[in-house]
């Protein structure tokens, strides 16, 4: 559920960054290759990505596309490769950090997807979604406490980002936050019902902790 959920940020944050790119450098092939990846043609989107970057090497969404394409392909070192590229174009371009941490964070390497996720945070440090992302990885180091702060700011920024809820709660209720986990395990039914899958799950979190809050 995690990493369907951070590649479809990903998705989404490529349909809203808006295309500022001359058809006449390119032949039509950036356009052709947004219109791939909406409808989830990644192959086609690859081949037009690549014809633009023969055309025109230095537009650094044509890497973050392509590398976006390769990323639902699971082709990670070459989605590793464009994020990188685009990044070396654009420094500033946060959305290929978020990519390439994600990259990082599927393939096991924790350390390299925080300092990712790190850096898309310094350049868009209002978006909830990277700061979730970061907290996931954190979890899994075993890292509560910077978990905690992450799944908190997120929260902070879009009070409606249920999964936000979710991850904080299982911090609070490992960290022995009984009420504070009950709280968000219910504020994250509120928000979300079943459309994760996951109230069964959170029904049982939250009976366990109750009986746990008893003792």
């Amino acid at each position: 559920m995690k990493i369907k959920l951070l590649l479809l940020v990903l998705i989404v944050m490529f349909l809203f960054n808006p295309l500022s790119y001359s058809q006449k450098k390119d032949e039509g092939y950036v356009q052709a290759a947004y219109n791939a990846i909406i409808n989830k043609d990644y192959k086609t989107a690859i081949t037009n990505y690549t014809l633009a970057i023969e055309k025109f090497k230095g537009y650094a969404p044509t890497y973050y596309g392509r590398g976006l394409a390769y990323t639902y392909l699971e082709q990670n070192n070459e989605a590793i490769s464009d994020f990188s590229k685009a990044i070396e174009l654009n420094g500033t371009y946060h959305q290929a950090y978020y990519g390439k941490g994600l990259i990082y964070y599927k393939t096991g390497d924790l350390t390299n997807a925080i300092a990712n996720f790190s850096s898309a945070i310094t350049h868009a440090p209002k978006e909830s979604d990277y700061y979730y992302a970061r907290a996931i990885a954190y979890y899994q180091q075993k890292n509560f406490e910077s978990a905690l702060v992450d799944y908190n700011k997120a929260i902070e920024l879009n009070p409606k980002n249920g999964v936000a809820f979710y991850g904080r709660a299982v911090v609070n209720k490992i960290m022995n936050r009984k009420q504070d986990a009950i709280n968000d395990f219910t504020t994250y039914i509120q928000l979300n019902d079943d459309k994760d899958g996951l109230q069964k799950e959170v029904y049982r979190l939250i009976t366990e902790t109750k009986e746990d809050e008893d003792k």
